[in-house]
Order: C-alpha cells, then structure tokens, then sequence
C-alpha cells in the first residue's frame, strides 16, 4: 500500500506517503495550519512555486487554486501534520476575541509561516496527543484548534486579515483567470465562485469573451497544451496528464485522438524517431 492516512479525526491529522504523489484536490476549501514532518511538498499556482521542507510551518488558504506533489525523502516518506479550520470554528474564534479582518489580502496559496518556537512547541505537544484526539474528545479538539489560532495571531498577528476574512471571492478579470487556470481540474461551478460570479453570469460572460462554452474551451486548450509539450519538449502522455486536468490517461487519450487524429503516444514515438 502507497499511502498511510491516520486521520485521527478530521480536522487534525496526519499524511503519510511512501511515494511521489500528484494531489487530486486542486482546490484550498478551508485555511490550515500545517508541519512538514518529512519529505518535502511542493506547491504550485501556476505563477509561483513554494517548496516546504521538514521543519517547516505552512497556512494553506481558502478558495486558492494549487498543485500540491508530495514528496519522501530517500530515508523517510513524505509525513505532515495538518490543522483545518473551517467557516464556523473561524467565526466563533472572532466573536469570543473580537478579532476582525481590516483590509484585504491576496495571498498565495501556500504561506510559509515563520520557524519559531511556539509554533514548535504546539506541534510537539499535538502529536502527543495524537492518539486521543478522535470524535470521543470532541472538546479536546476544539481546545487544540483554539490553541493554534491563539498562537497564529501571537506569532504574526496580520494573518488574521486573512484567516477572518470571510467575504466571497470578488469579480474579476475572466480572461485572464482562465488562461491562467485551465490546467485545475475543478468544476465550472468552482471556476464561477472563484471568478465572484453566479454560474449563469460566468458562462454568459464565458461565451462572450471565449465564443465558447468553458467545458468545451477547457478541453481544446489543455489538448493544445498536450500537444505542444509532446511534440516540442518530448513529455510522455503518462507524465502530463494528470497536469493538464484530465482525470485519467484513456480520457486523455481518447480526446486528444478525436482532436487530432492520432493518438498522444504515436505524436511521441514519431518525435523520437526524428
């Protein structure tokens, strides 16, 4: 078996992976506090790339796009702990310390929070605890979340414009959004929310910039991609897939034949001939 999830309850838990993994999620749906253990994760948005070491600390962010790969050292698989925080526990956190956002941040997916020993010590301390925490100590959990929070906003107090902000995503350029983020394999529900539109405003605004409907417009364009990567950087169908948001390789496959008359693999082999 590739993967260990001891999710010992399921806002706190911890990840185990003894090889690579490409994660399917590419969607952030809750803000969490997480510990490089072991291994490393690399996380990308399509602009940037953040890698997290061991002994590193990290705040994933709500409503963000990103490509998270797992990745086990030679000596030790990819081990973290994760902390996720959700609207509900967020909202009564800033009711009980009257704690409000005061402007808006945009920030990257992934923040690399600062190595410092609070932070150390609560990790030390929840992993202790790691075998009781289970739907039997509900309160013993909260108190844990609570507890990070606390230290969160002792630590770096301006992430509380981020962690308590609870606006919906705002209304913003289509185009650009799109070509930026074909290759996330999310919904066209997801990608109107993300735009700040309804999903009858998106696809109206959709087929007025694009001449196109989005699920037809996501194919082509990751198709095109495909084919590029193929037949000028020499990338294997079984290596790209999954990048370009296909669920599976036969799915790929199929469609890129249907498009172009060939298929993915014979596109390579004809490359590699010449």
């Amino acid at each position: 078996m590739n993967v260990t999830d001891n999710c010992e309850h399921p806002k706190i838990f911890t990840s185990c992976y003894y090889k690579k993994s490409i994660n399917g999620e590419n969607i952030i749906t809750h803000h969490a506090f997480a510990y490089q253990i072991s291994g490393s994760l690399i996380v990308r948005d399509g602009q940037e790339i953040v890698v997290f070491d061991p002994g590193d600390f990290r705040l994933n962010i709500r409503n963000h796009l990103a490509k998270f790969t797992k990745l086990p050292s030679k000596e030790k698989p990819f081990q973290s702990l994760s902390i996720s925080f959700d609207e509900k526990i967020l909202r009564d956190f800033a009711k009980e310390y009257n704690v409000t956002a005061k402007k808006k941040i945009k920030p990257t997916p992934s923040i690399k929070l600062k190595r410092h020993k609070l932070y150390s010590c609560f990790v030390e301390s929840i992993l202790q605890y790691m075998p009781n925490l289970n739907e039997n100590n509900i309160d013993l959990v909260n108190h844990k979340i609570k507890e990070i929070l606390l230290i969160l906003l002792k630590v770096q107090p301006e992430l509380k414009d981020i962690l308590f902000d609870f606006s919906i995503p705002e209304k913003i350029n289509l185009e650009a959004f799109m070509n930026r983020n074909y290759k996330f394999n999310i919904s066209t529900e997801r990608f109107a929310y993300l735009t700040g539109r309804s999903l009858s405003t998106f696809k109206r605004d959709f087929n007025e910039i694009f001449n196109d409907t989005p699920n037809h417009w996501l194919i082509q364009k990751r198709l095109e991609e495909a084919h590029f990567l193929i037949e000028n950087k020499k990338q294997k169908p079984s290596e790209l897939y999954i990048e370009l948001g296909f669920e599976d390789l036969s799915h790929f496959s199929f469609a890129f034949k249907k498009k172009y008359g060939y298929s993915p693999s014979s596109l390579l082999k004809s490359k590699e001939t010449i």
